[in-house]
């Protein structure tokens, strides 16, 4: 009863800021679904995407701008994150689209990628708000990001660092696809999740957006204010040219928990809190003919801890948080935990090359990474013997390829096959920052991956998917020798080298007009995080060549589903069960690092997403994400404990709703639940286990022609709670015992002109 007196409460605060109400126009929906639906409140149907109309007074982007009604042909919603770009109802899975004007209100309530995944895709593990997003999994597993198709994922030492690495005032709209995958190459164990950048518009005219904004916990505390602006500028100049760029910078004050206390600063992993960024975006486009484009974006982002604050460490036994203060537990010079990372890419497409369509990405990734220290894991000993604590730095530099060619012959059979190549090097190192010791050694890994891909469509209501993606890996160590936590033991190099054939189909079936059904199997491939596992080594005699926990995860992926559609609403339903014969899971060590565990693991689950056109302004929605996993622990063939939290999200229930009015006042309410979740077997310890989370947020927005005035509300009920990771962690530290955020608003302007 708590959470629906919690949600209609909140609903009924949105609804009384909306009166009177105006004639309505149309209200949006989270973000477009999989299957044959897109929302048309204005007529209060839900048109089916393969062959309808759909009035275009739909909201007209950041102003509200509305042209007039008027009937057009609806063109299928396309996802481009599967390579070949194909409709929607095309793909035999659960796939999400999450557009601009939704990103646009989520940030206004939580400005980070994470944030607007949690609240808009099921299955997405709670965003810990932090530098790093350790326990942030997809399904149970690893999501992939990709920025206009260029990974973003360190495969070779995951630092979850790889959804901070763009700005989201640039992103167009986030595209996901559900479910392991080799799609994109290495890491999408989970899923996809590619960032699509903006465009300028296609008209002619000049693309302009200003955006400033200023976050502040309720009480107005002067160590928590959070400023932003942002800017960006292009125009396509007739056919052939156009080019849009901007610039952001982001000053990040602290978090306040609803007790009004400092919330606790992340000292291992890095933190948000008292840090600045900016974020530099270029992206230009040349058309010499109708059929041919190339195109090239540079992205640079940088985020750096200010160092003003540090921990103070609580006490789980007796409730006492770990906070911030002035200064902190810092006793020695260190650098201040930062992110840097430059994505470069350059694509060309000829859509009329020999009766086919290529498509073809080089691009480059440098992403460097500095980490807090002054604990156990990171020190080295002075020829005295004294150990000295240190900190570490990640650096990965990223050159890939990506090569796709499409036949457009076989249109008449309504056949469409793919040949593909992707190569991609990756060079990582992890080293101590102020003694410049070596903490993961220098590890190249080279893939490459012919593969061929399928499309065959039937009476236009049957889609059929096949193919097969073929990866030849080598991973490339020189001899090392660990640092003294791992008892300084010398390690061989060597050159090991992987083969792994990775096949995928599935088949979607529009039973009727109303109805569809779905099933795929996929499998995916990822690096089981060398880093951790070669740092860790501390037998001597191992020889990189024939180390068993280098080998790589091979995830198979199964899922069916089902969507319905109504006249004024719509839901879709899927079962998916992901298995891996040697997965990676982090184990937590009491220090706060991670190892890796290399085990049998099965993880399984249910996705439920709908919503409904209470009025033609109002719409109510819902995402549903049910989750389990196991393992094999001691390797007999049968799976014995649970997963524990660091490795699998809670079930979690989110509610939303929407008004739009056509006098330019629009609102949205969105509750998340997180149930409470138990471990069994050896994921059980003592005080892990979650007690549930309810949480509700608040937008309010008035558009004008000035530009367009947001309100938001994070945490509106001011609920005083531990956050997932917290209560979880099985390492039970008091370093990572945090509150959530209290009560936060933001005020936000933004004017597109």
């Amino acid at each position: 009863m708590g959470i629906i007196t919690n949600w209609l409460l909140a609903i009924l605060i949105l609804a009384m800021s909306s009166l009177p109400m105006a004639t309505p126009s149309i209200a949006e929906t989270d973000s477009e679904r999989r299957h044959g639906a897109q929302h048309d409140s204005s007529s209060g149907t839900h048109t089916n995407l393969r062959s309808s109309t759909l009035n275009s007074n739909t909201r007209g982007g950041i102003s509200g701008k509305k042209t007039p009604v008027q009937a057009i042909k609806l063109k299928p919603v396309t996802v481009s994150a599967t390579r070949v770009e194909k409709p929607i109802t095309a793909i035999p899975n659960t796939v999400t689209i999450v557009e601009q004007e939704t990103i646009t209100q989520q940030t206004t309530i939580r400005d980070d990628v994470q944030s607007i995944l949690e609240q808009t895709v099921p299955g997405f593990g709670p965003s810990l708000r932090r530098l790093n997003g350790q326990a942030e999994s997809f399904r149970g597993r690893n999501p992939l990001y990709v920025i206009d198709g260029v990974p973003q994922f360190n495969a070779l030492r995951n630092a979850s660092r790889d959804g901070k690495t763009i700005d989201p005032f640039f992103l167009q709209r986030i595209e996901v696809i559900h479910g392991s995958n080799a799609i994109q190459g290495v890491g999408a164990t989970g899923g996809v999740v590619s960032m699509v950048t903006r465009s300028p518009r296609t008209d002619g005219t000049w693309t302009n957006i200003l955006r400033a904004g200023v976050t502040s916990y309720d009480s107005f505390h002067k160590d928590g204010f959070t400023y932003k602006v942002a800017g960006l500028t292009g125009k396509k100049f007739e056919r052939f040219f156009d080019v849009i760029g901007g610039a952001t910078f982001h000053h990040r004050g602290l978090y306040f928990d609803g007790n009004g206390d400092r919330v606790g600063l992340y000292q291992s992993q890095g933190d948000t809190m008292d840090s600045k960024s900016w974020d530099v975006f270029f992206k230009a486009g040349f058309e010499p003919d109708a059929h041919q484009r190339l195109q090239v974006m540079v992205n640079h982002f940088n985020l750096t801890s200010d160092g003003d604050f540090g921990p103070v460490i609580g006490d789980r036994t007796t409730g006492r948080l770990t906070t911030t203060e002035q200064g902190g537990l810092f006793t020695r010079e260190l650098d201040p935990p930062e992110n840097d990372v430059t994505t470069l890419s350059v694509d060309y497409t000829h859509s009329a090359l020999f009766n086919g369509k290529l498509t073809s990405q080089f691009f480059y990734q440098d992403f460097a990474a500095v980490f807090a220290g002054g604990f156990s894991t990171f020190y080295t000993l002075t020829p005295g013997g004294v150990a000295e604590f240190d900190q570490s730095t990640l650096k990965s530099k990223k050159l890939g390829a990506k090569f796709i060619y499409s036949w457009n012959g076989l249109e008449d059979l309504n056949m469409t096959p793919s040949l593909g190549f992707d190569f991609i090097r990756d060079k990582t190192s992890q080293v101590l920052v102020q003694t410049g010791r070596g903490f993961m050694p220098e590890t190249i890994f080279d893939s490459y991956a012919p593969f061929a891909q399928f499309d065959y469509s039937l009476f236009d209501r049957v889609h059929l998917t096949a193919g097969v993606r073929y990866i030849i890996a080598e991973l490339t160590v020189d001899d090392f020798t660990t640092l003294p936590v791992a008892n300084n033991t010398f390690v061989s190099g060597g050159n090991p080298t992987f083969q792994e054939v990775l096949p995928n189909g599935g088949i979607t079936f529009e039973v009727t007009p109303w109805m569809s059904v779905y099933g795929s199997y996929a499998e995916g491939f990822t690096m089981p995080d060398v880093g951790r596992v070669l740092r860790a080594i501390n037998t001597p005699g191992q020889d990189v060549d024939a180390f068993l926990n280098l080998d790589p995860v091979v995830t198979e992926n199964i899922e069916v589903g089902i969507d319905l559609k109504f006249t004024r609403g719509n839901i879709h339903v899927s079962y998916y069960r992901s298995d891996s014969d040697l997965a990676a899971r982090l184990q937590a060590n009491p220090d706060d690092s991670f190892t890796v565990e290399r085990e049998k693991t099965r993880i399984y689950g249910l996705d439920v997403t709908g919503s409904v056109d209470v009025t033609d302004a109002m719409v109510v929605g819902l995402n549903y994400s049910w989750i389990q996993g196991e393992i094999d622990s001691d390797d007999n063939g049968s799976f014995d404990t649970e997963l524990d939290g660091v490795n699998i999200s809670p079930n979690r229930l989110n509610l939303f709703t929407t008004l739009s009015l056509d006098n330019g006042l629009s609102g949205r309410v969105q509750l998340s639940h997180l149930f409470k979740r138990s471990f069994g077997g050896l994921a059980a310890r003592p005080n892990a286990d979650f007690n549930g989370i309810t949480l509700v947020d608040f937008l309010i927005a008035q558009s004008t022609e000035y530009g367009q005035f947001s309100l938001g509300i994070e945490n509106l009920l001011d609920n005083q709670y531990v956050t997932y990771f917290s209560q979880v962690n099985p390492s039970q530290n008091n370093p990572s015992f945090f509150a959530g955020n209290g009560r936060t608003l933001s005020l936000f302007w933004q004017h597109e002109f």
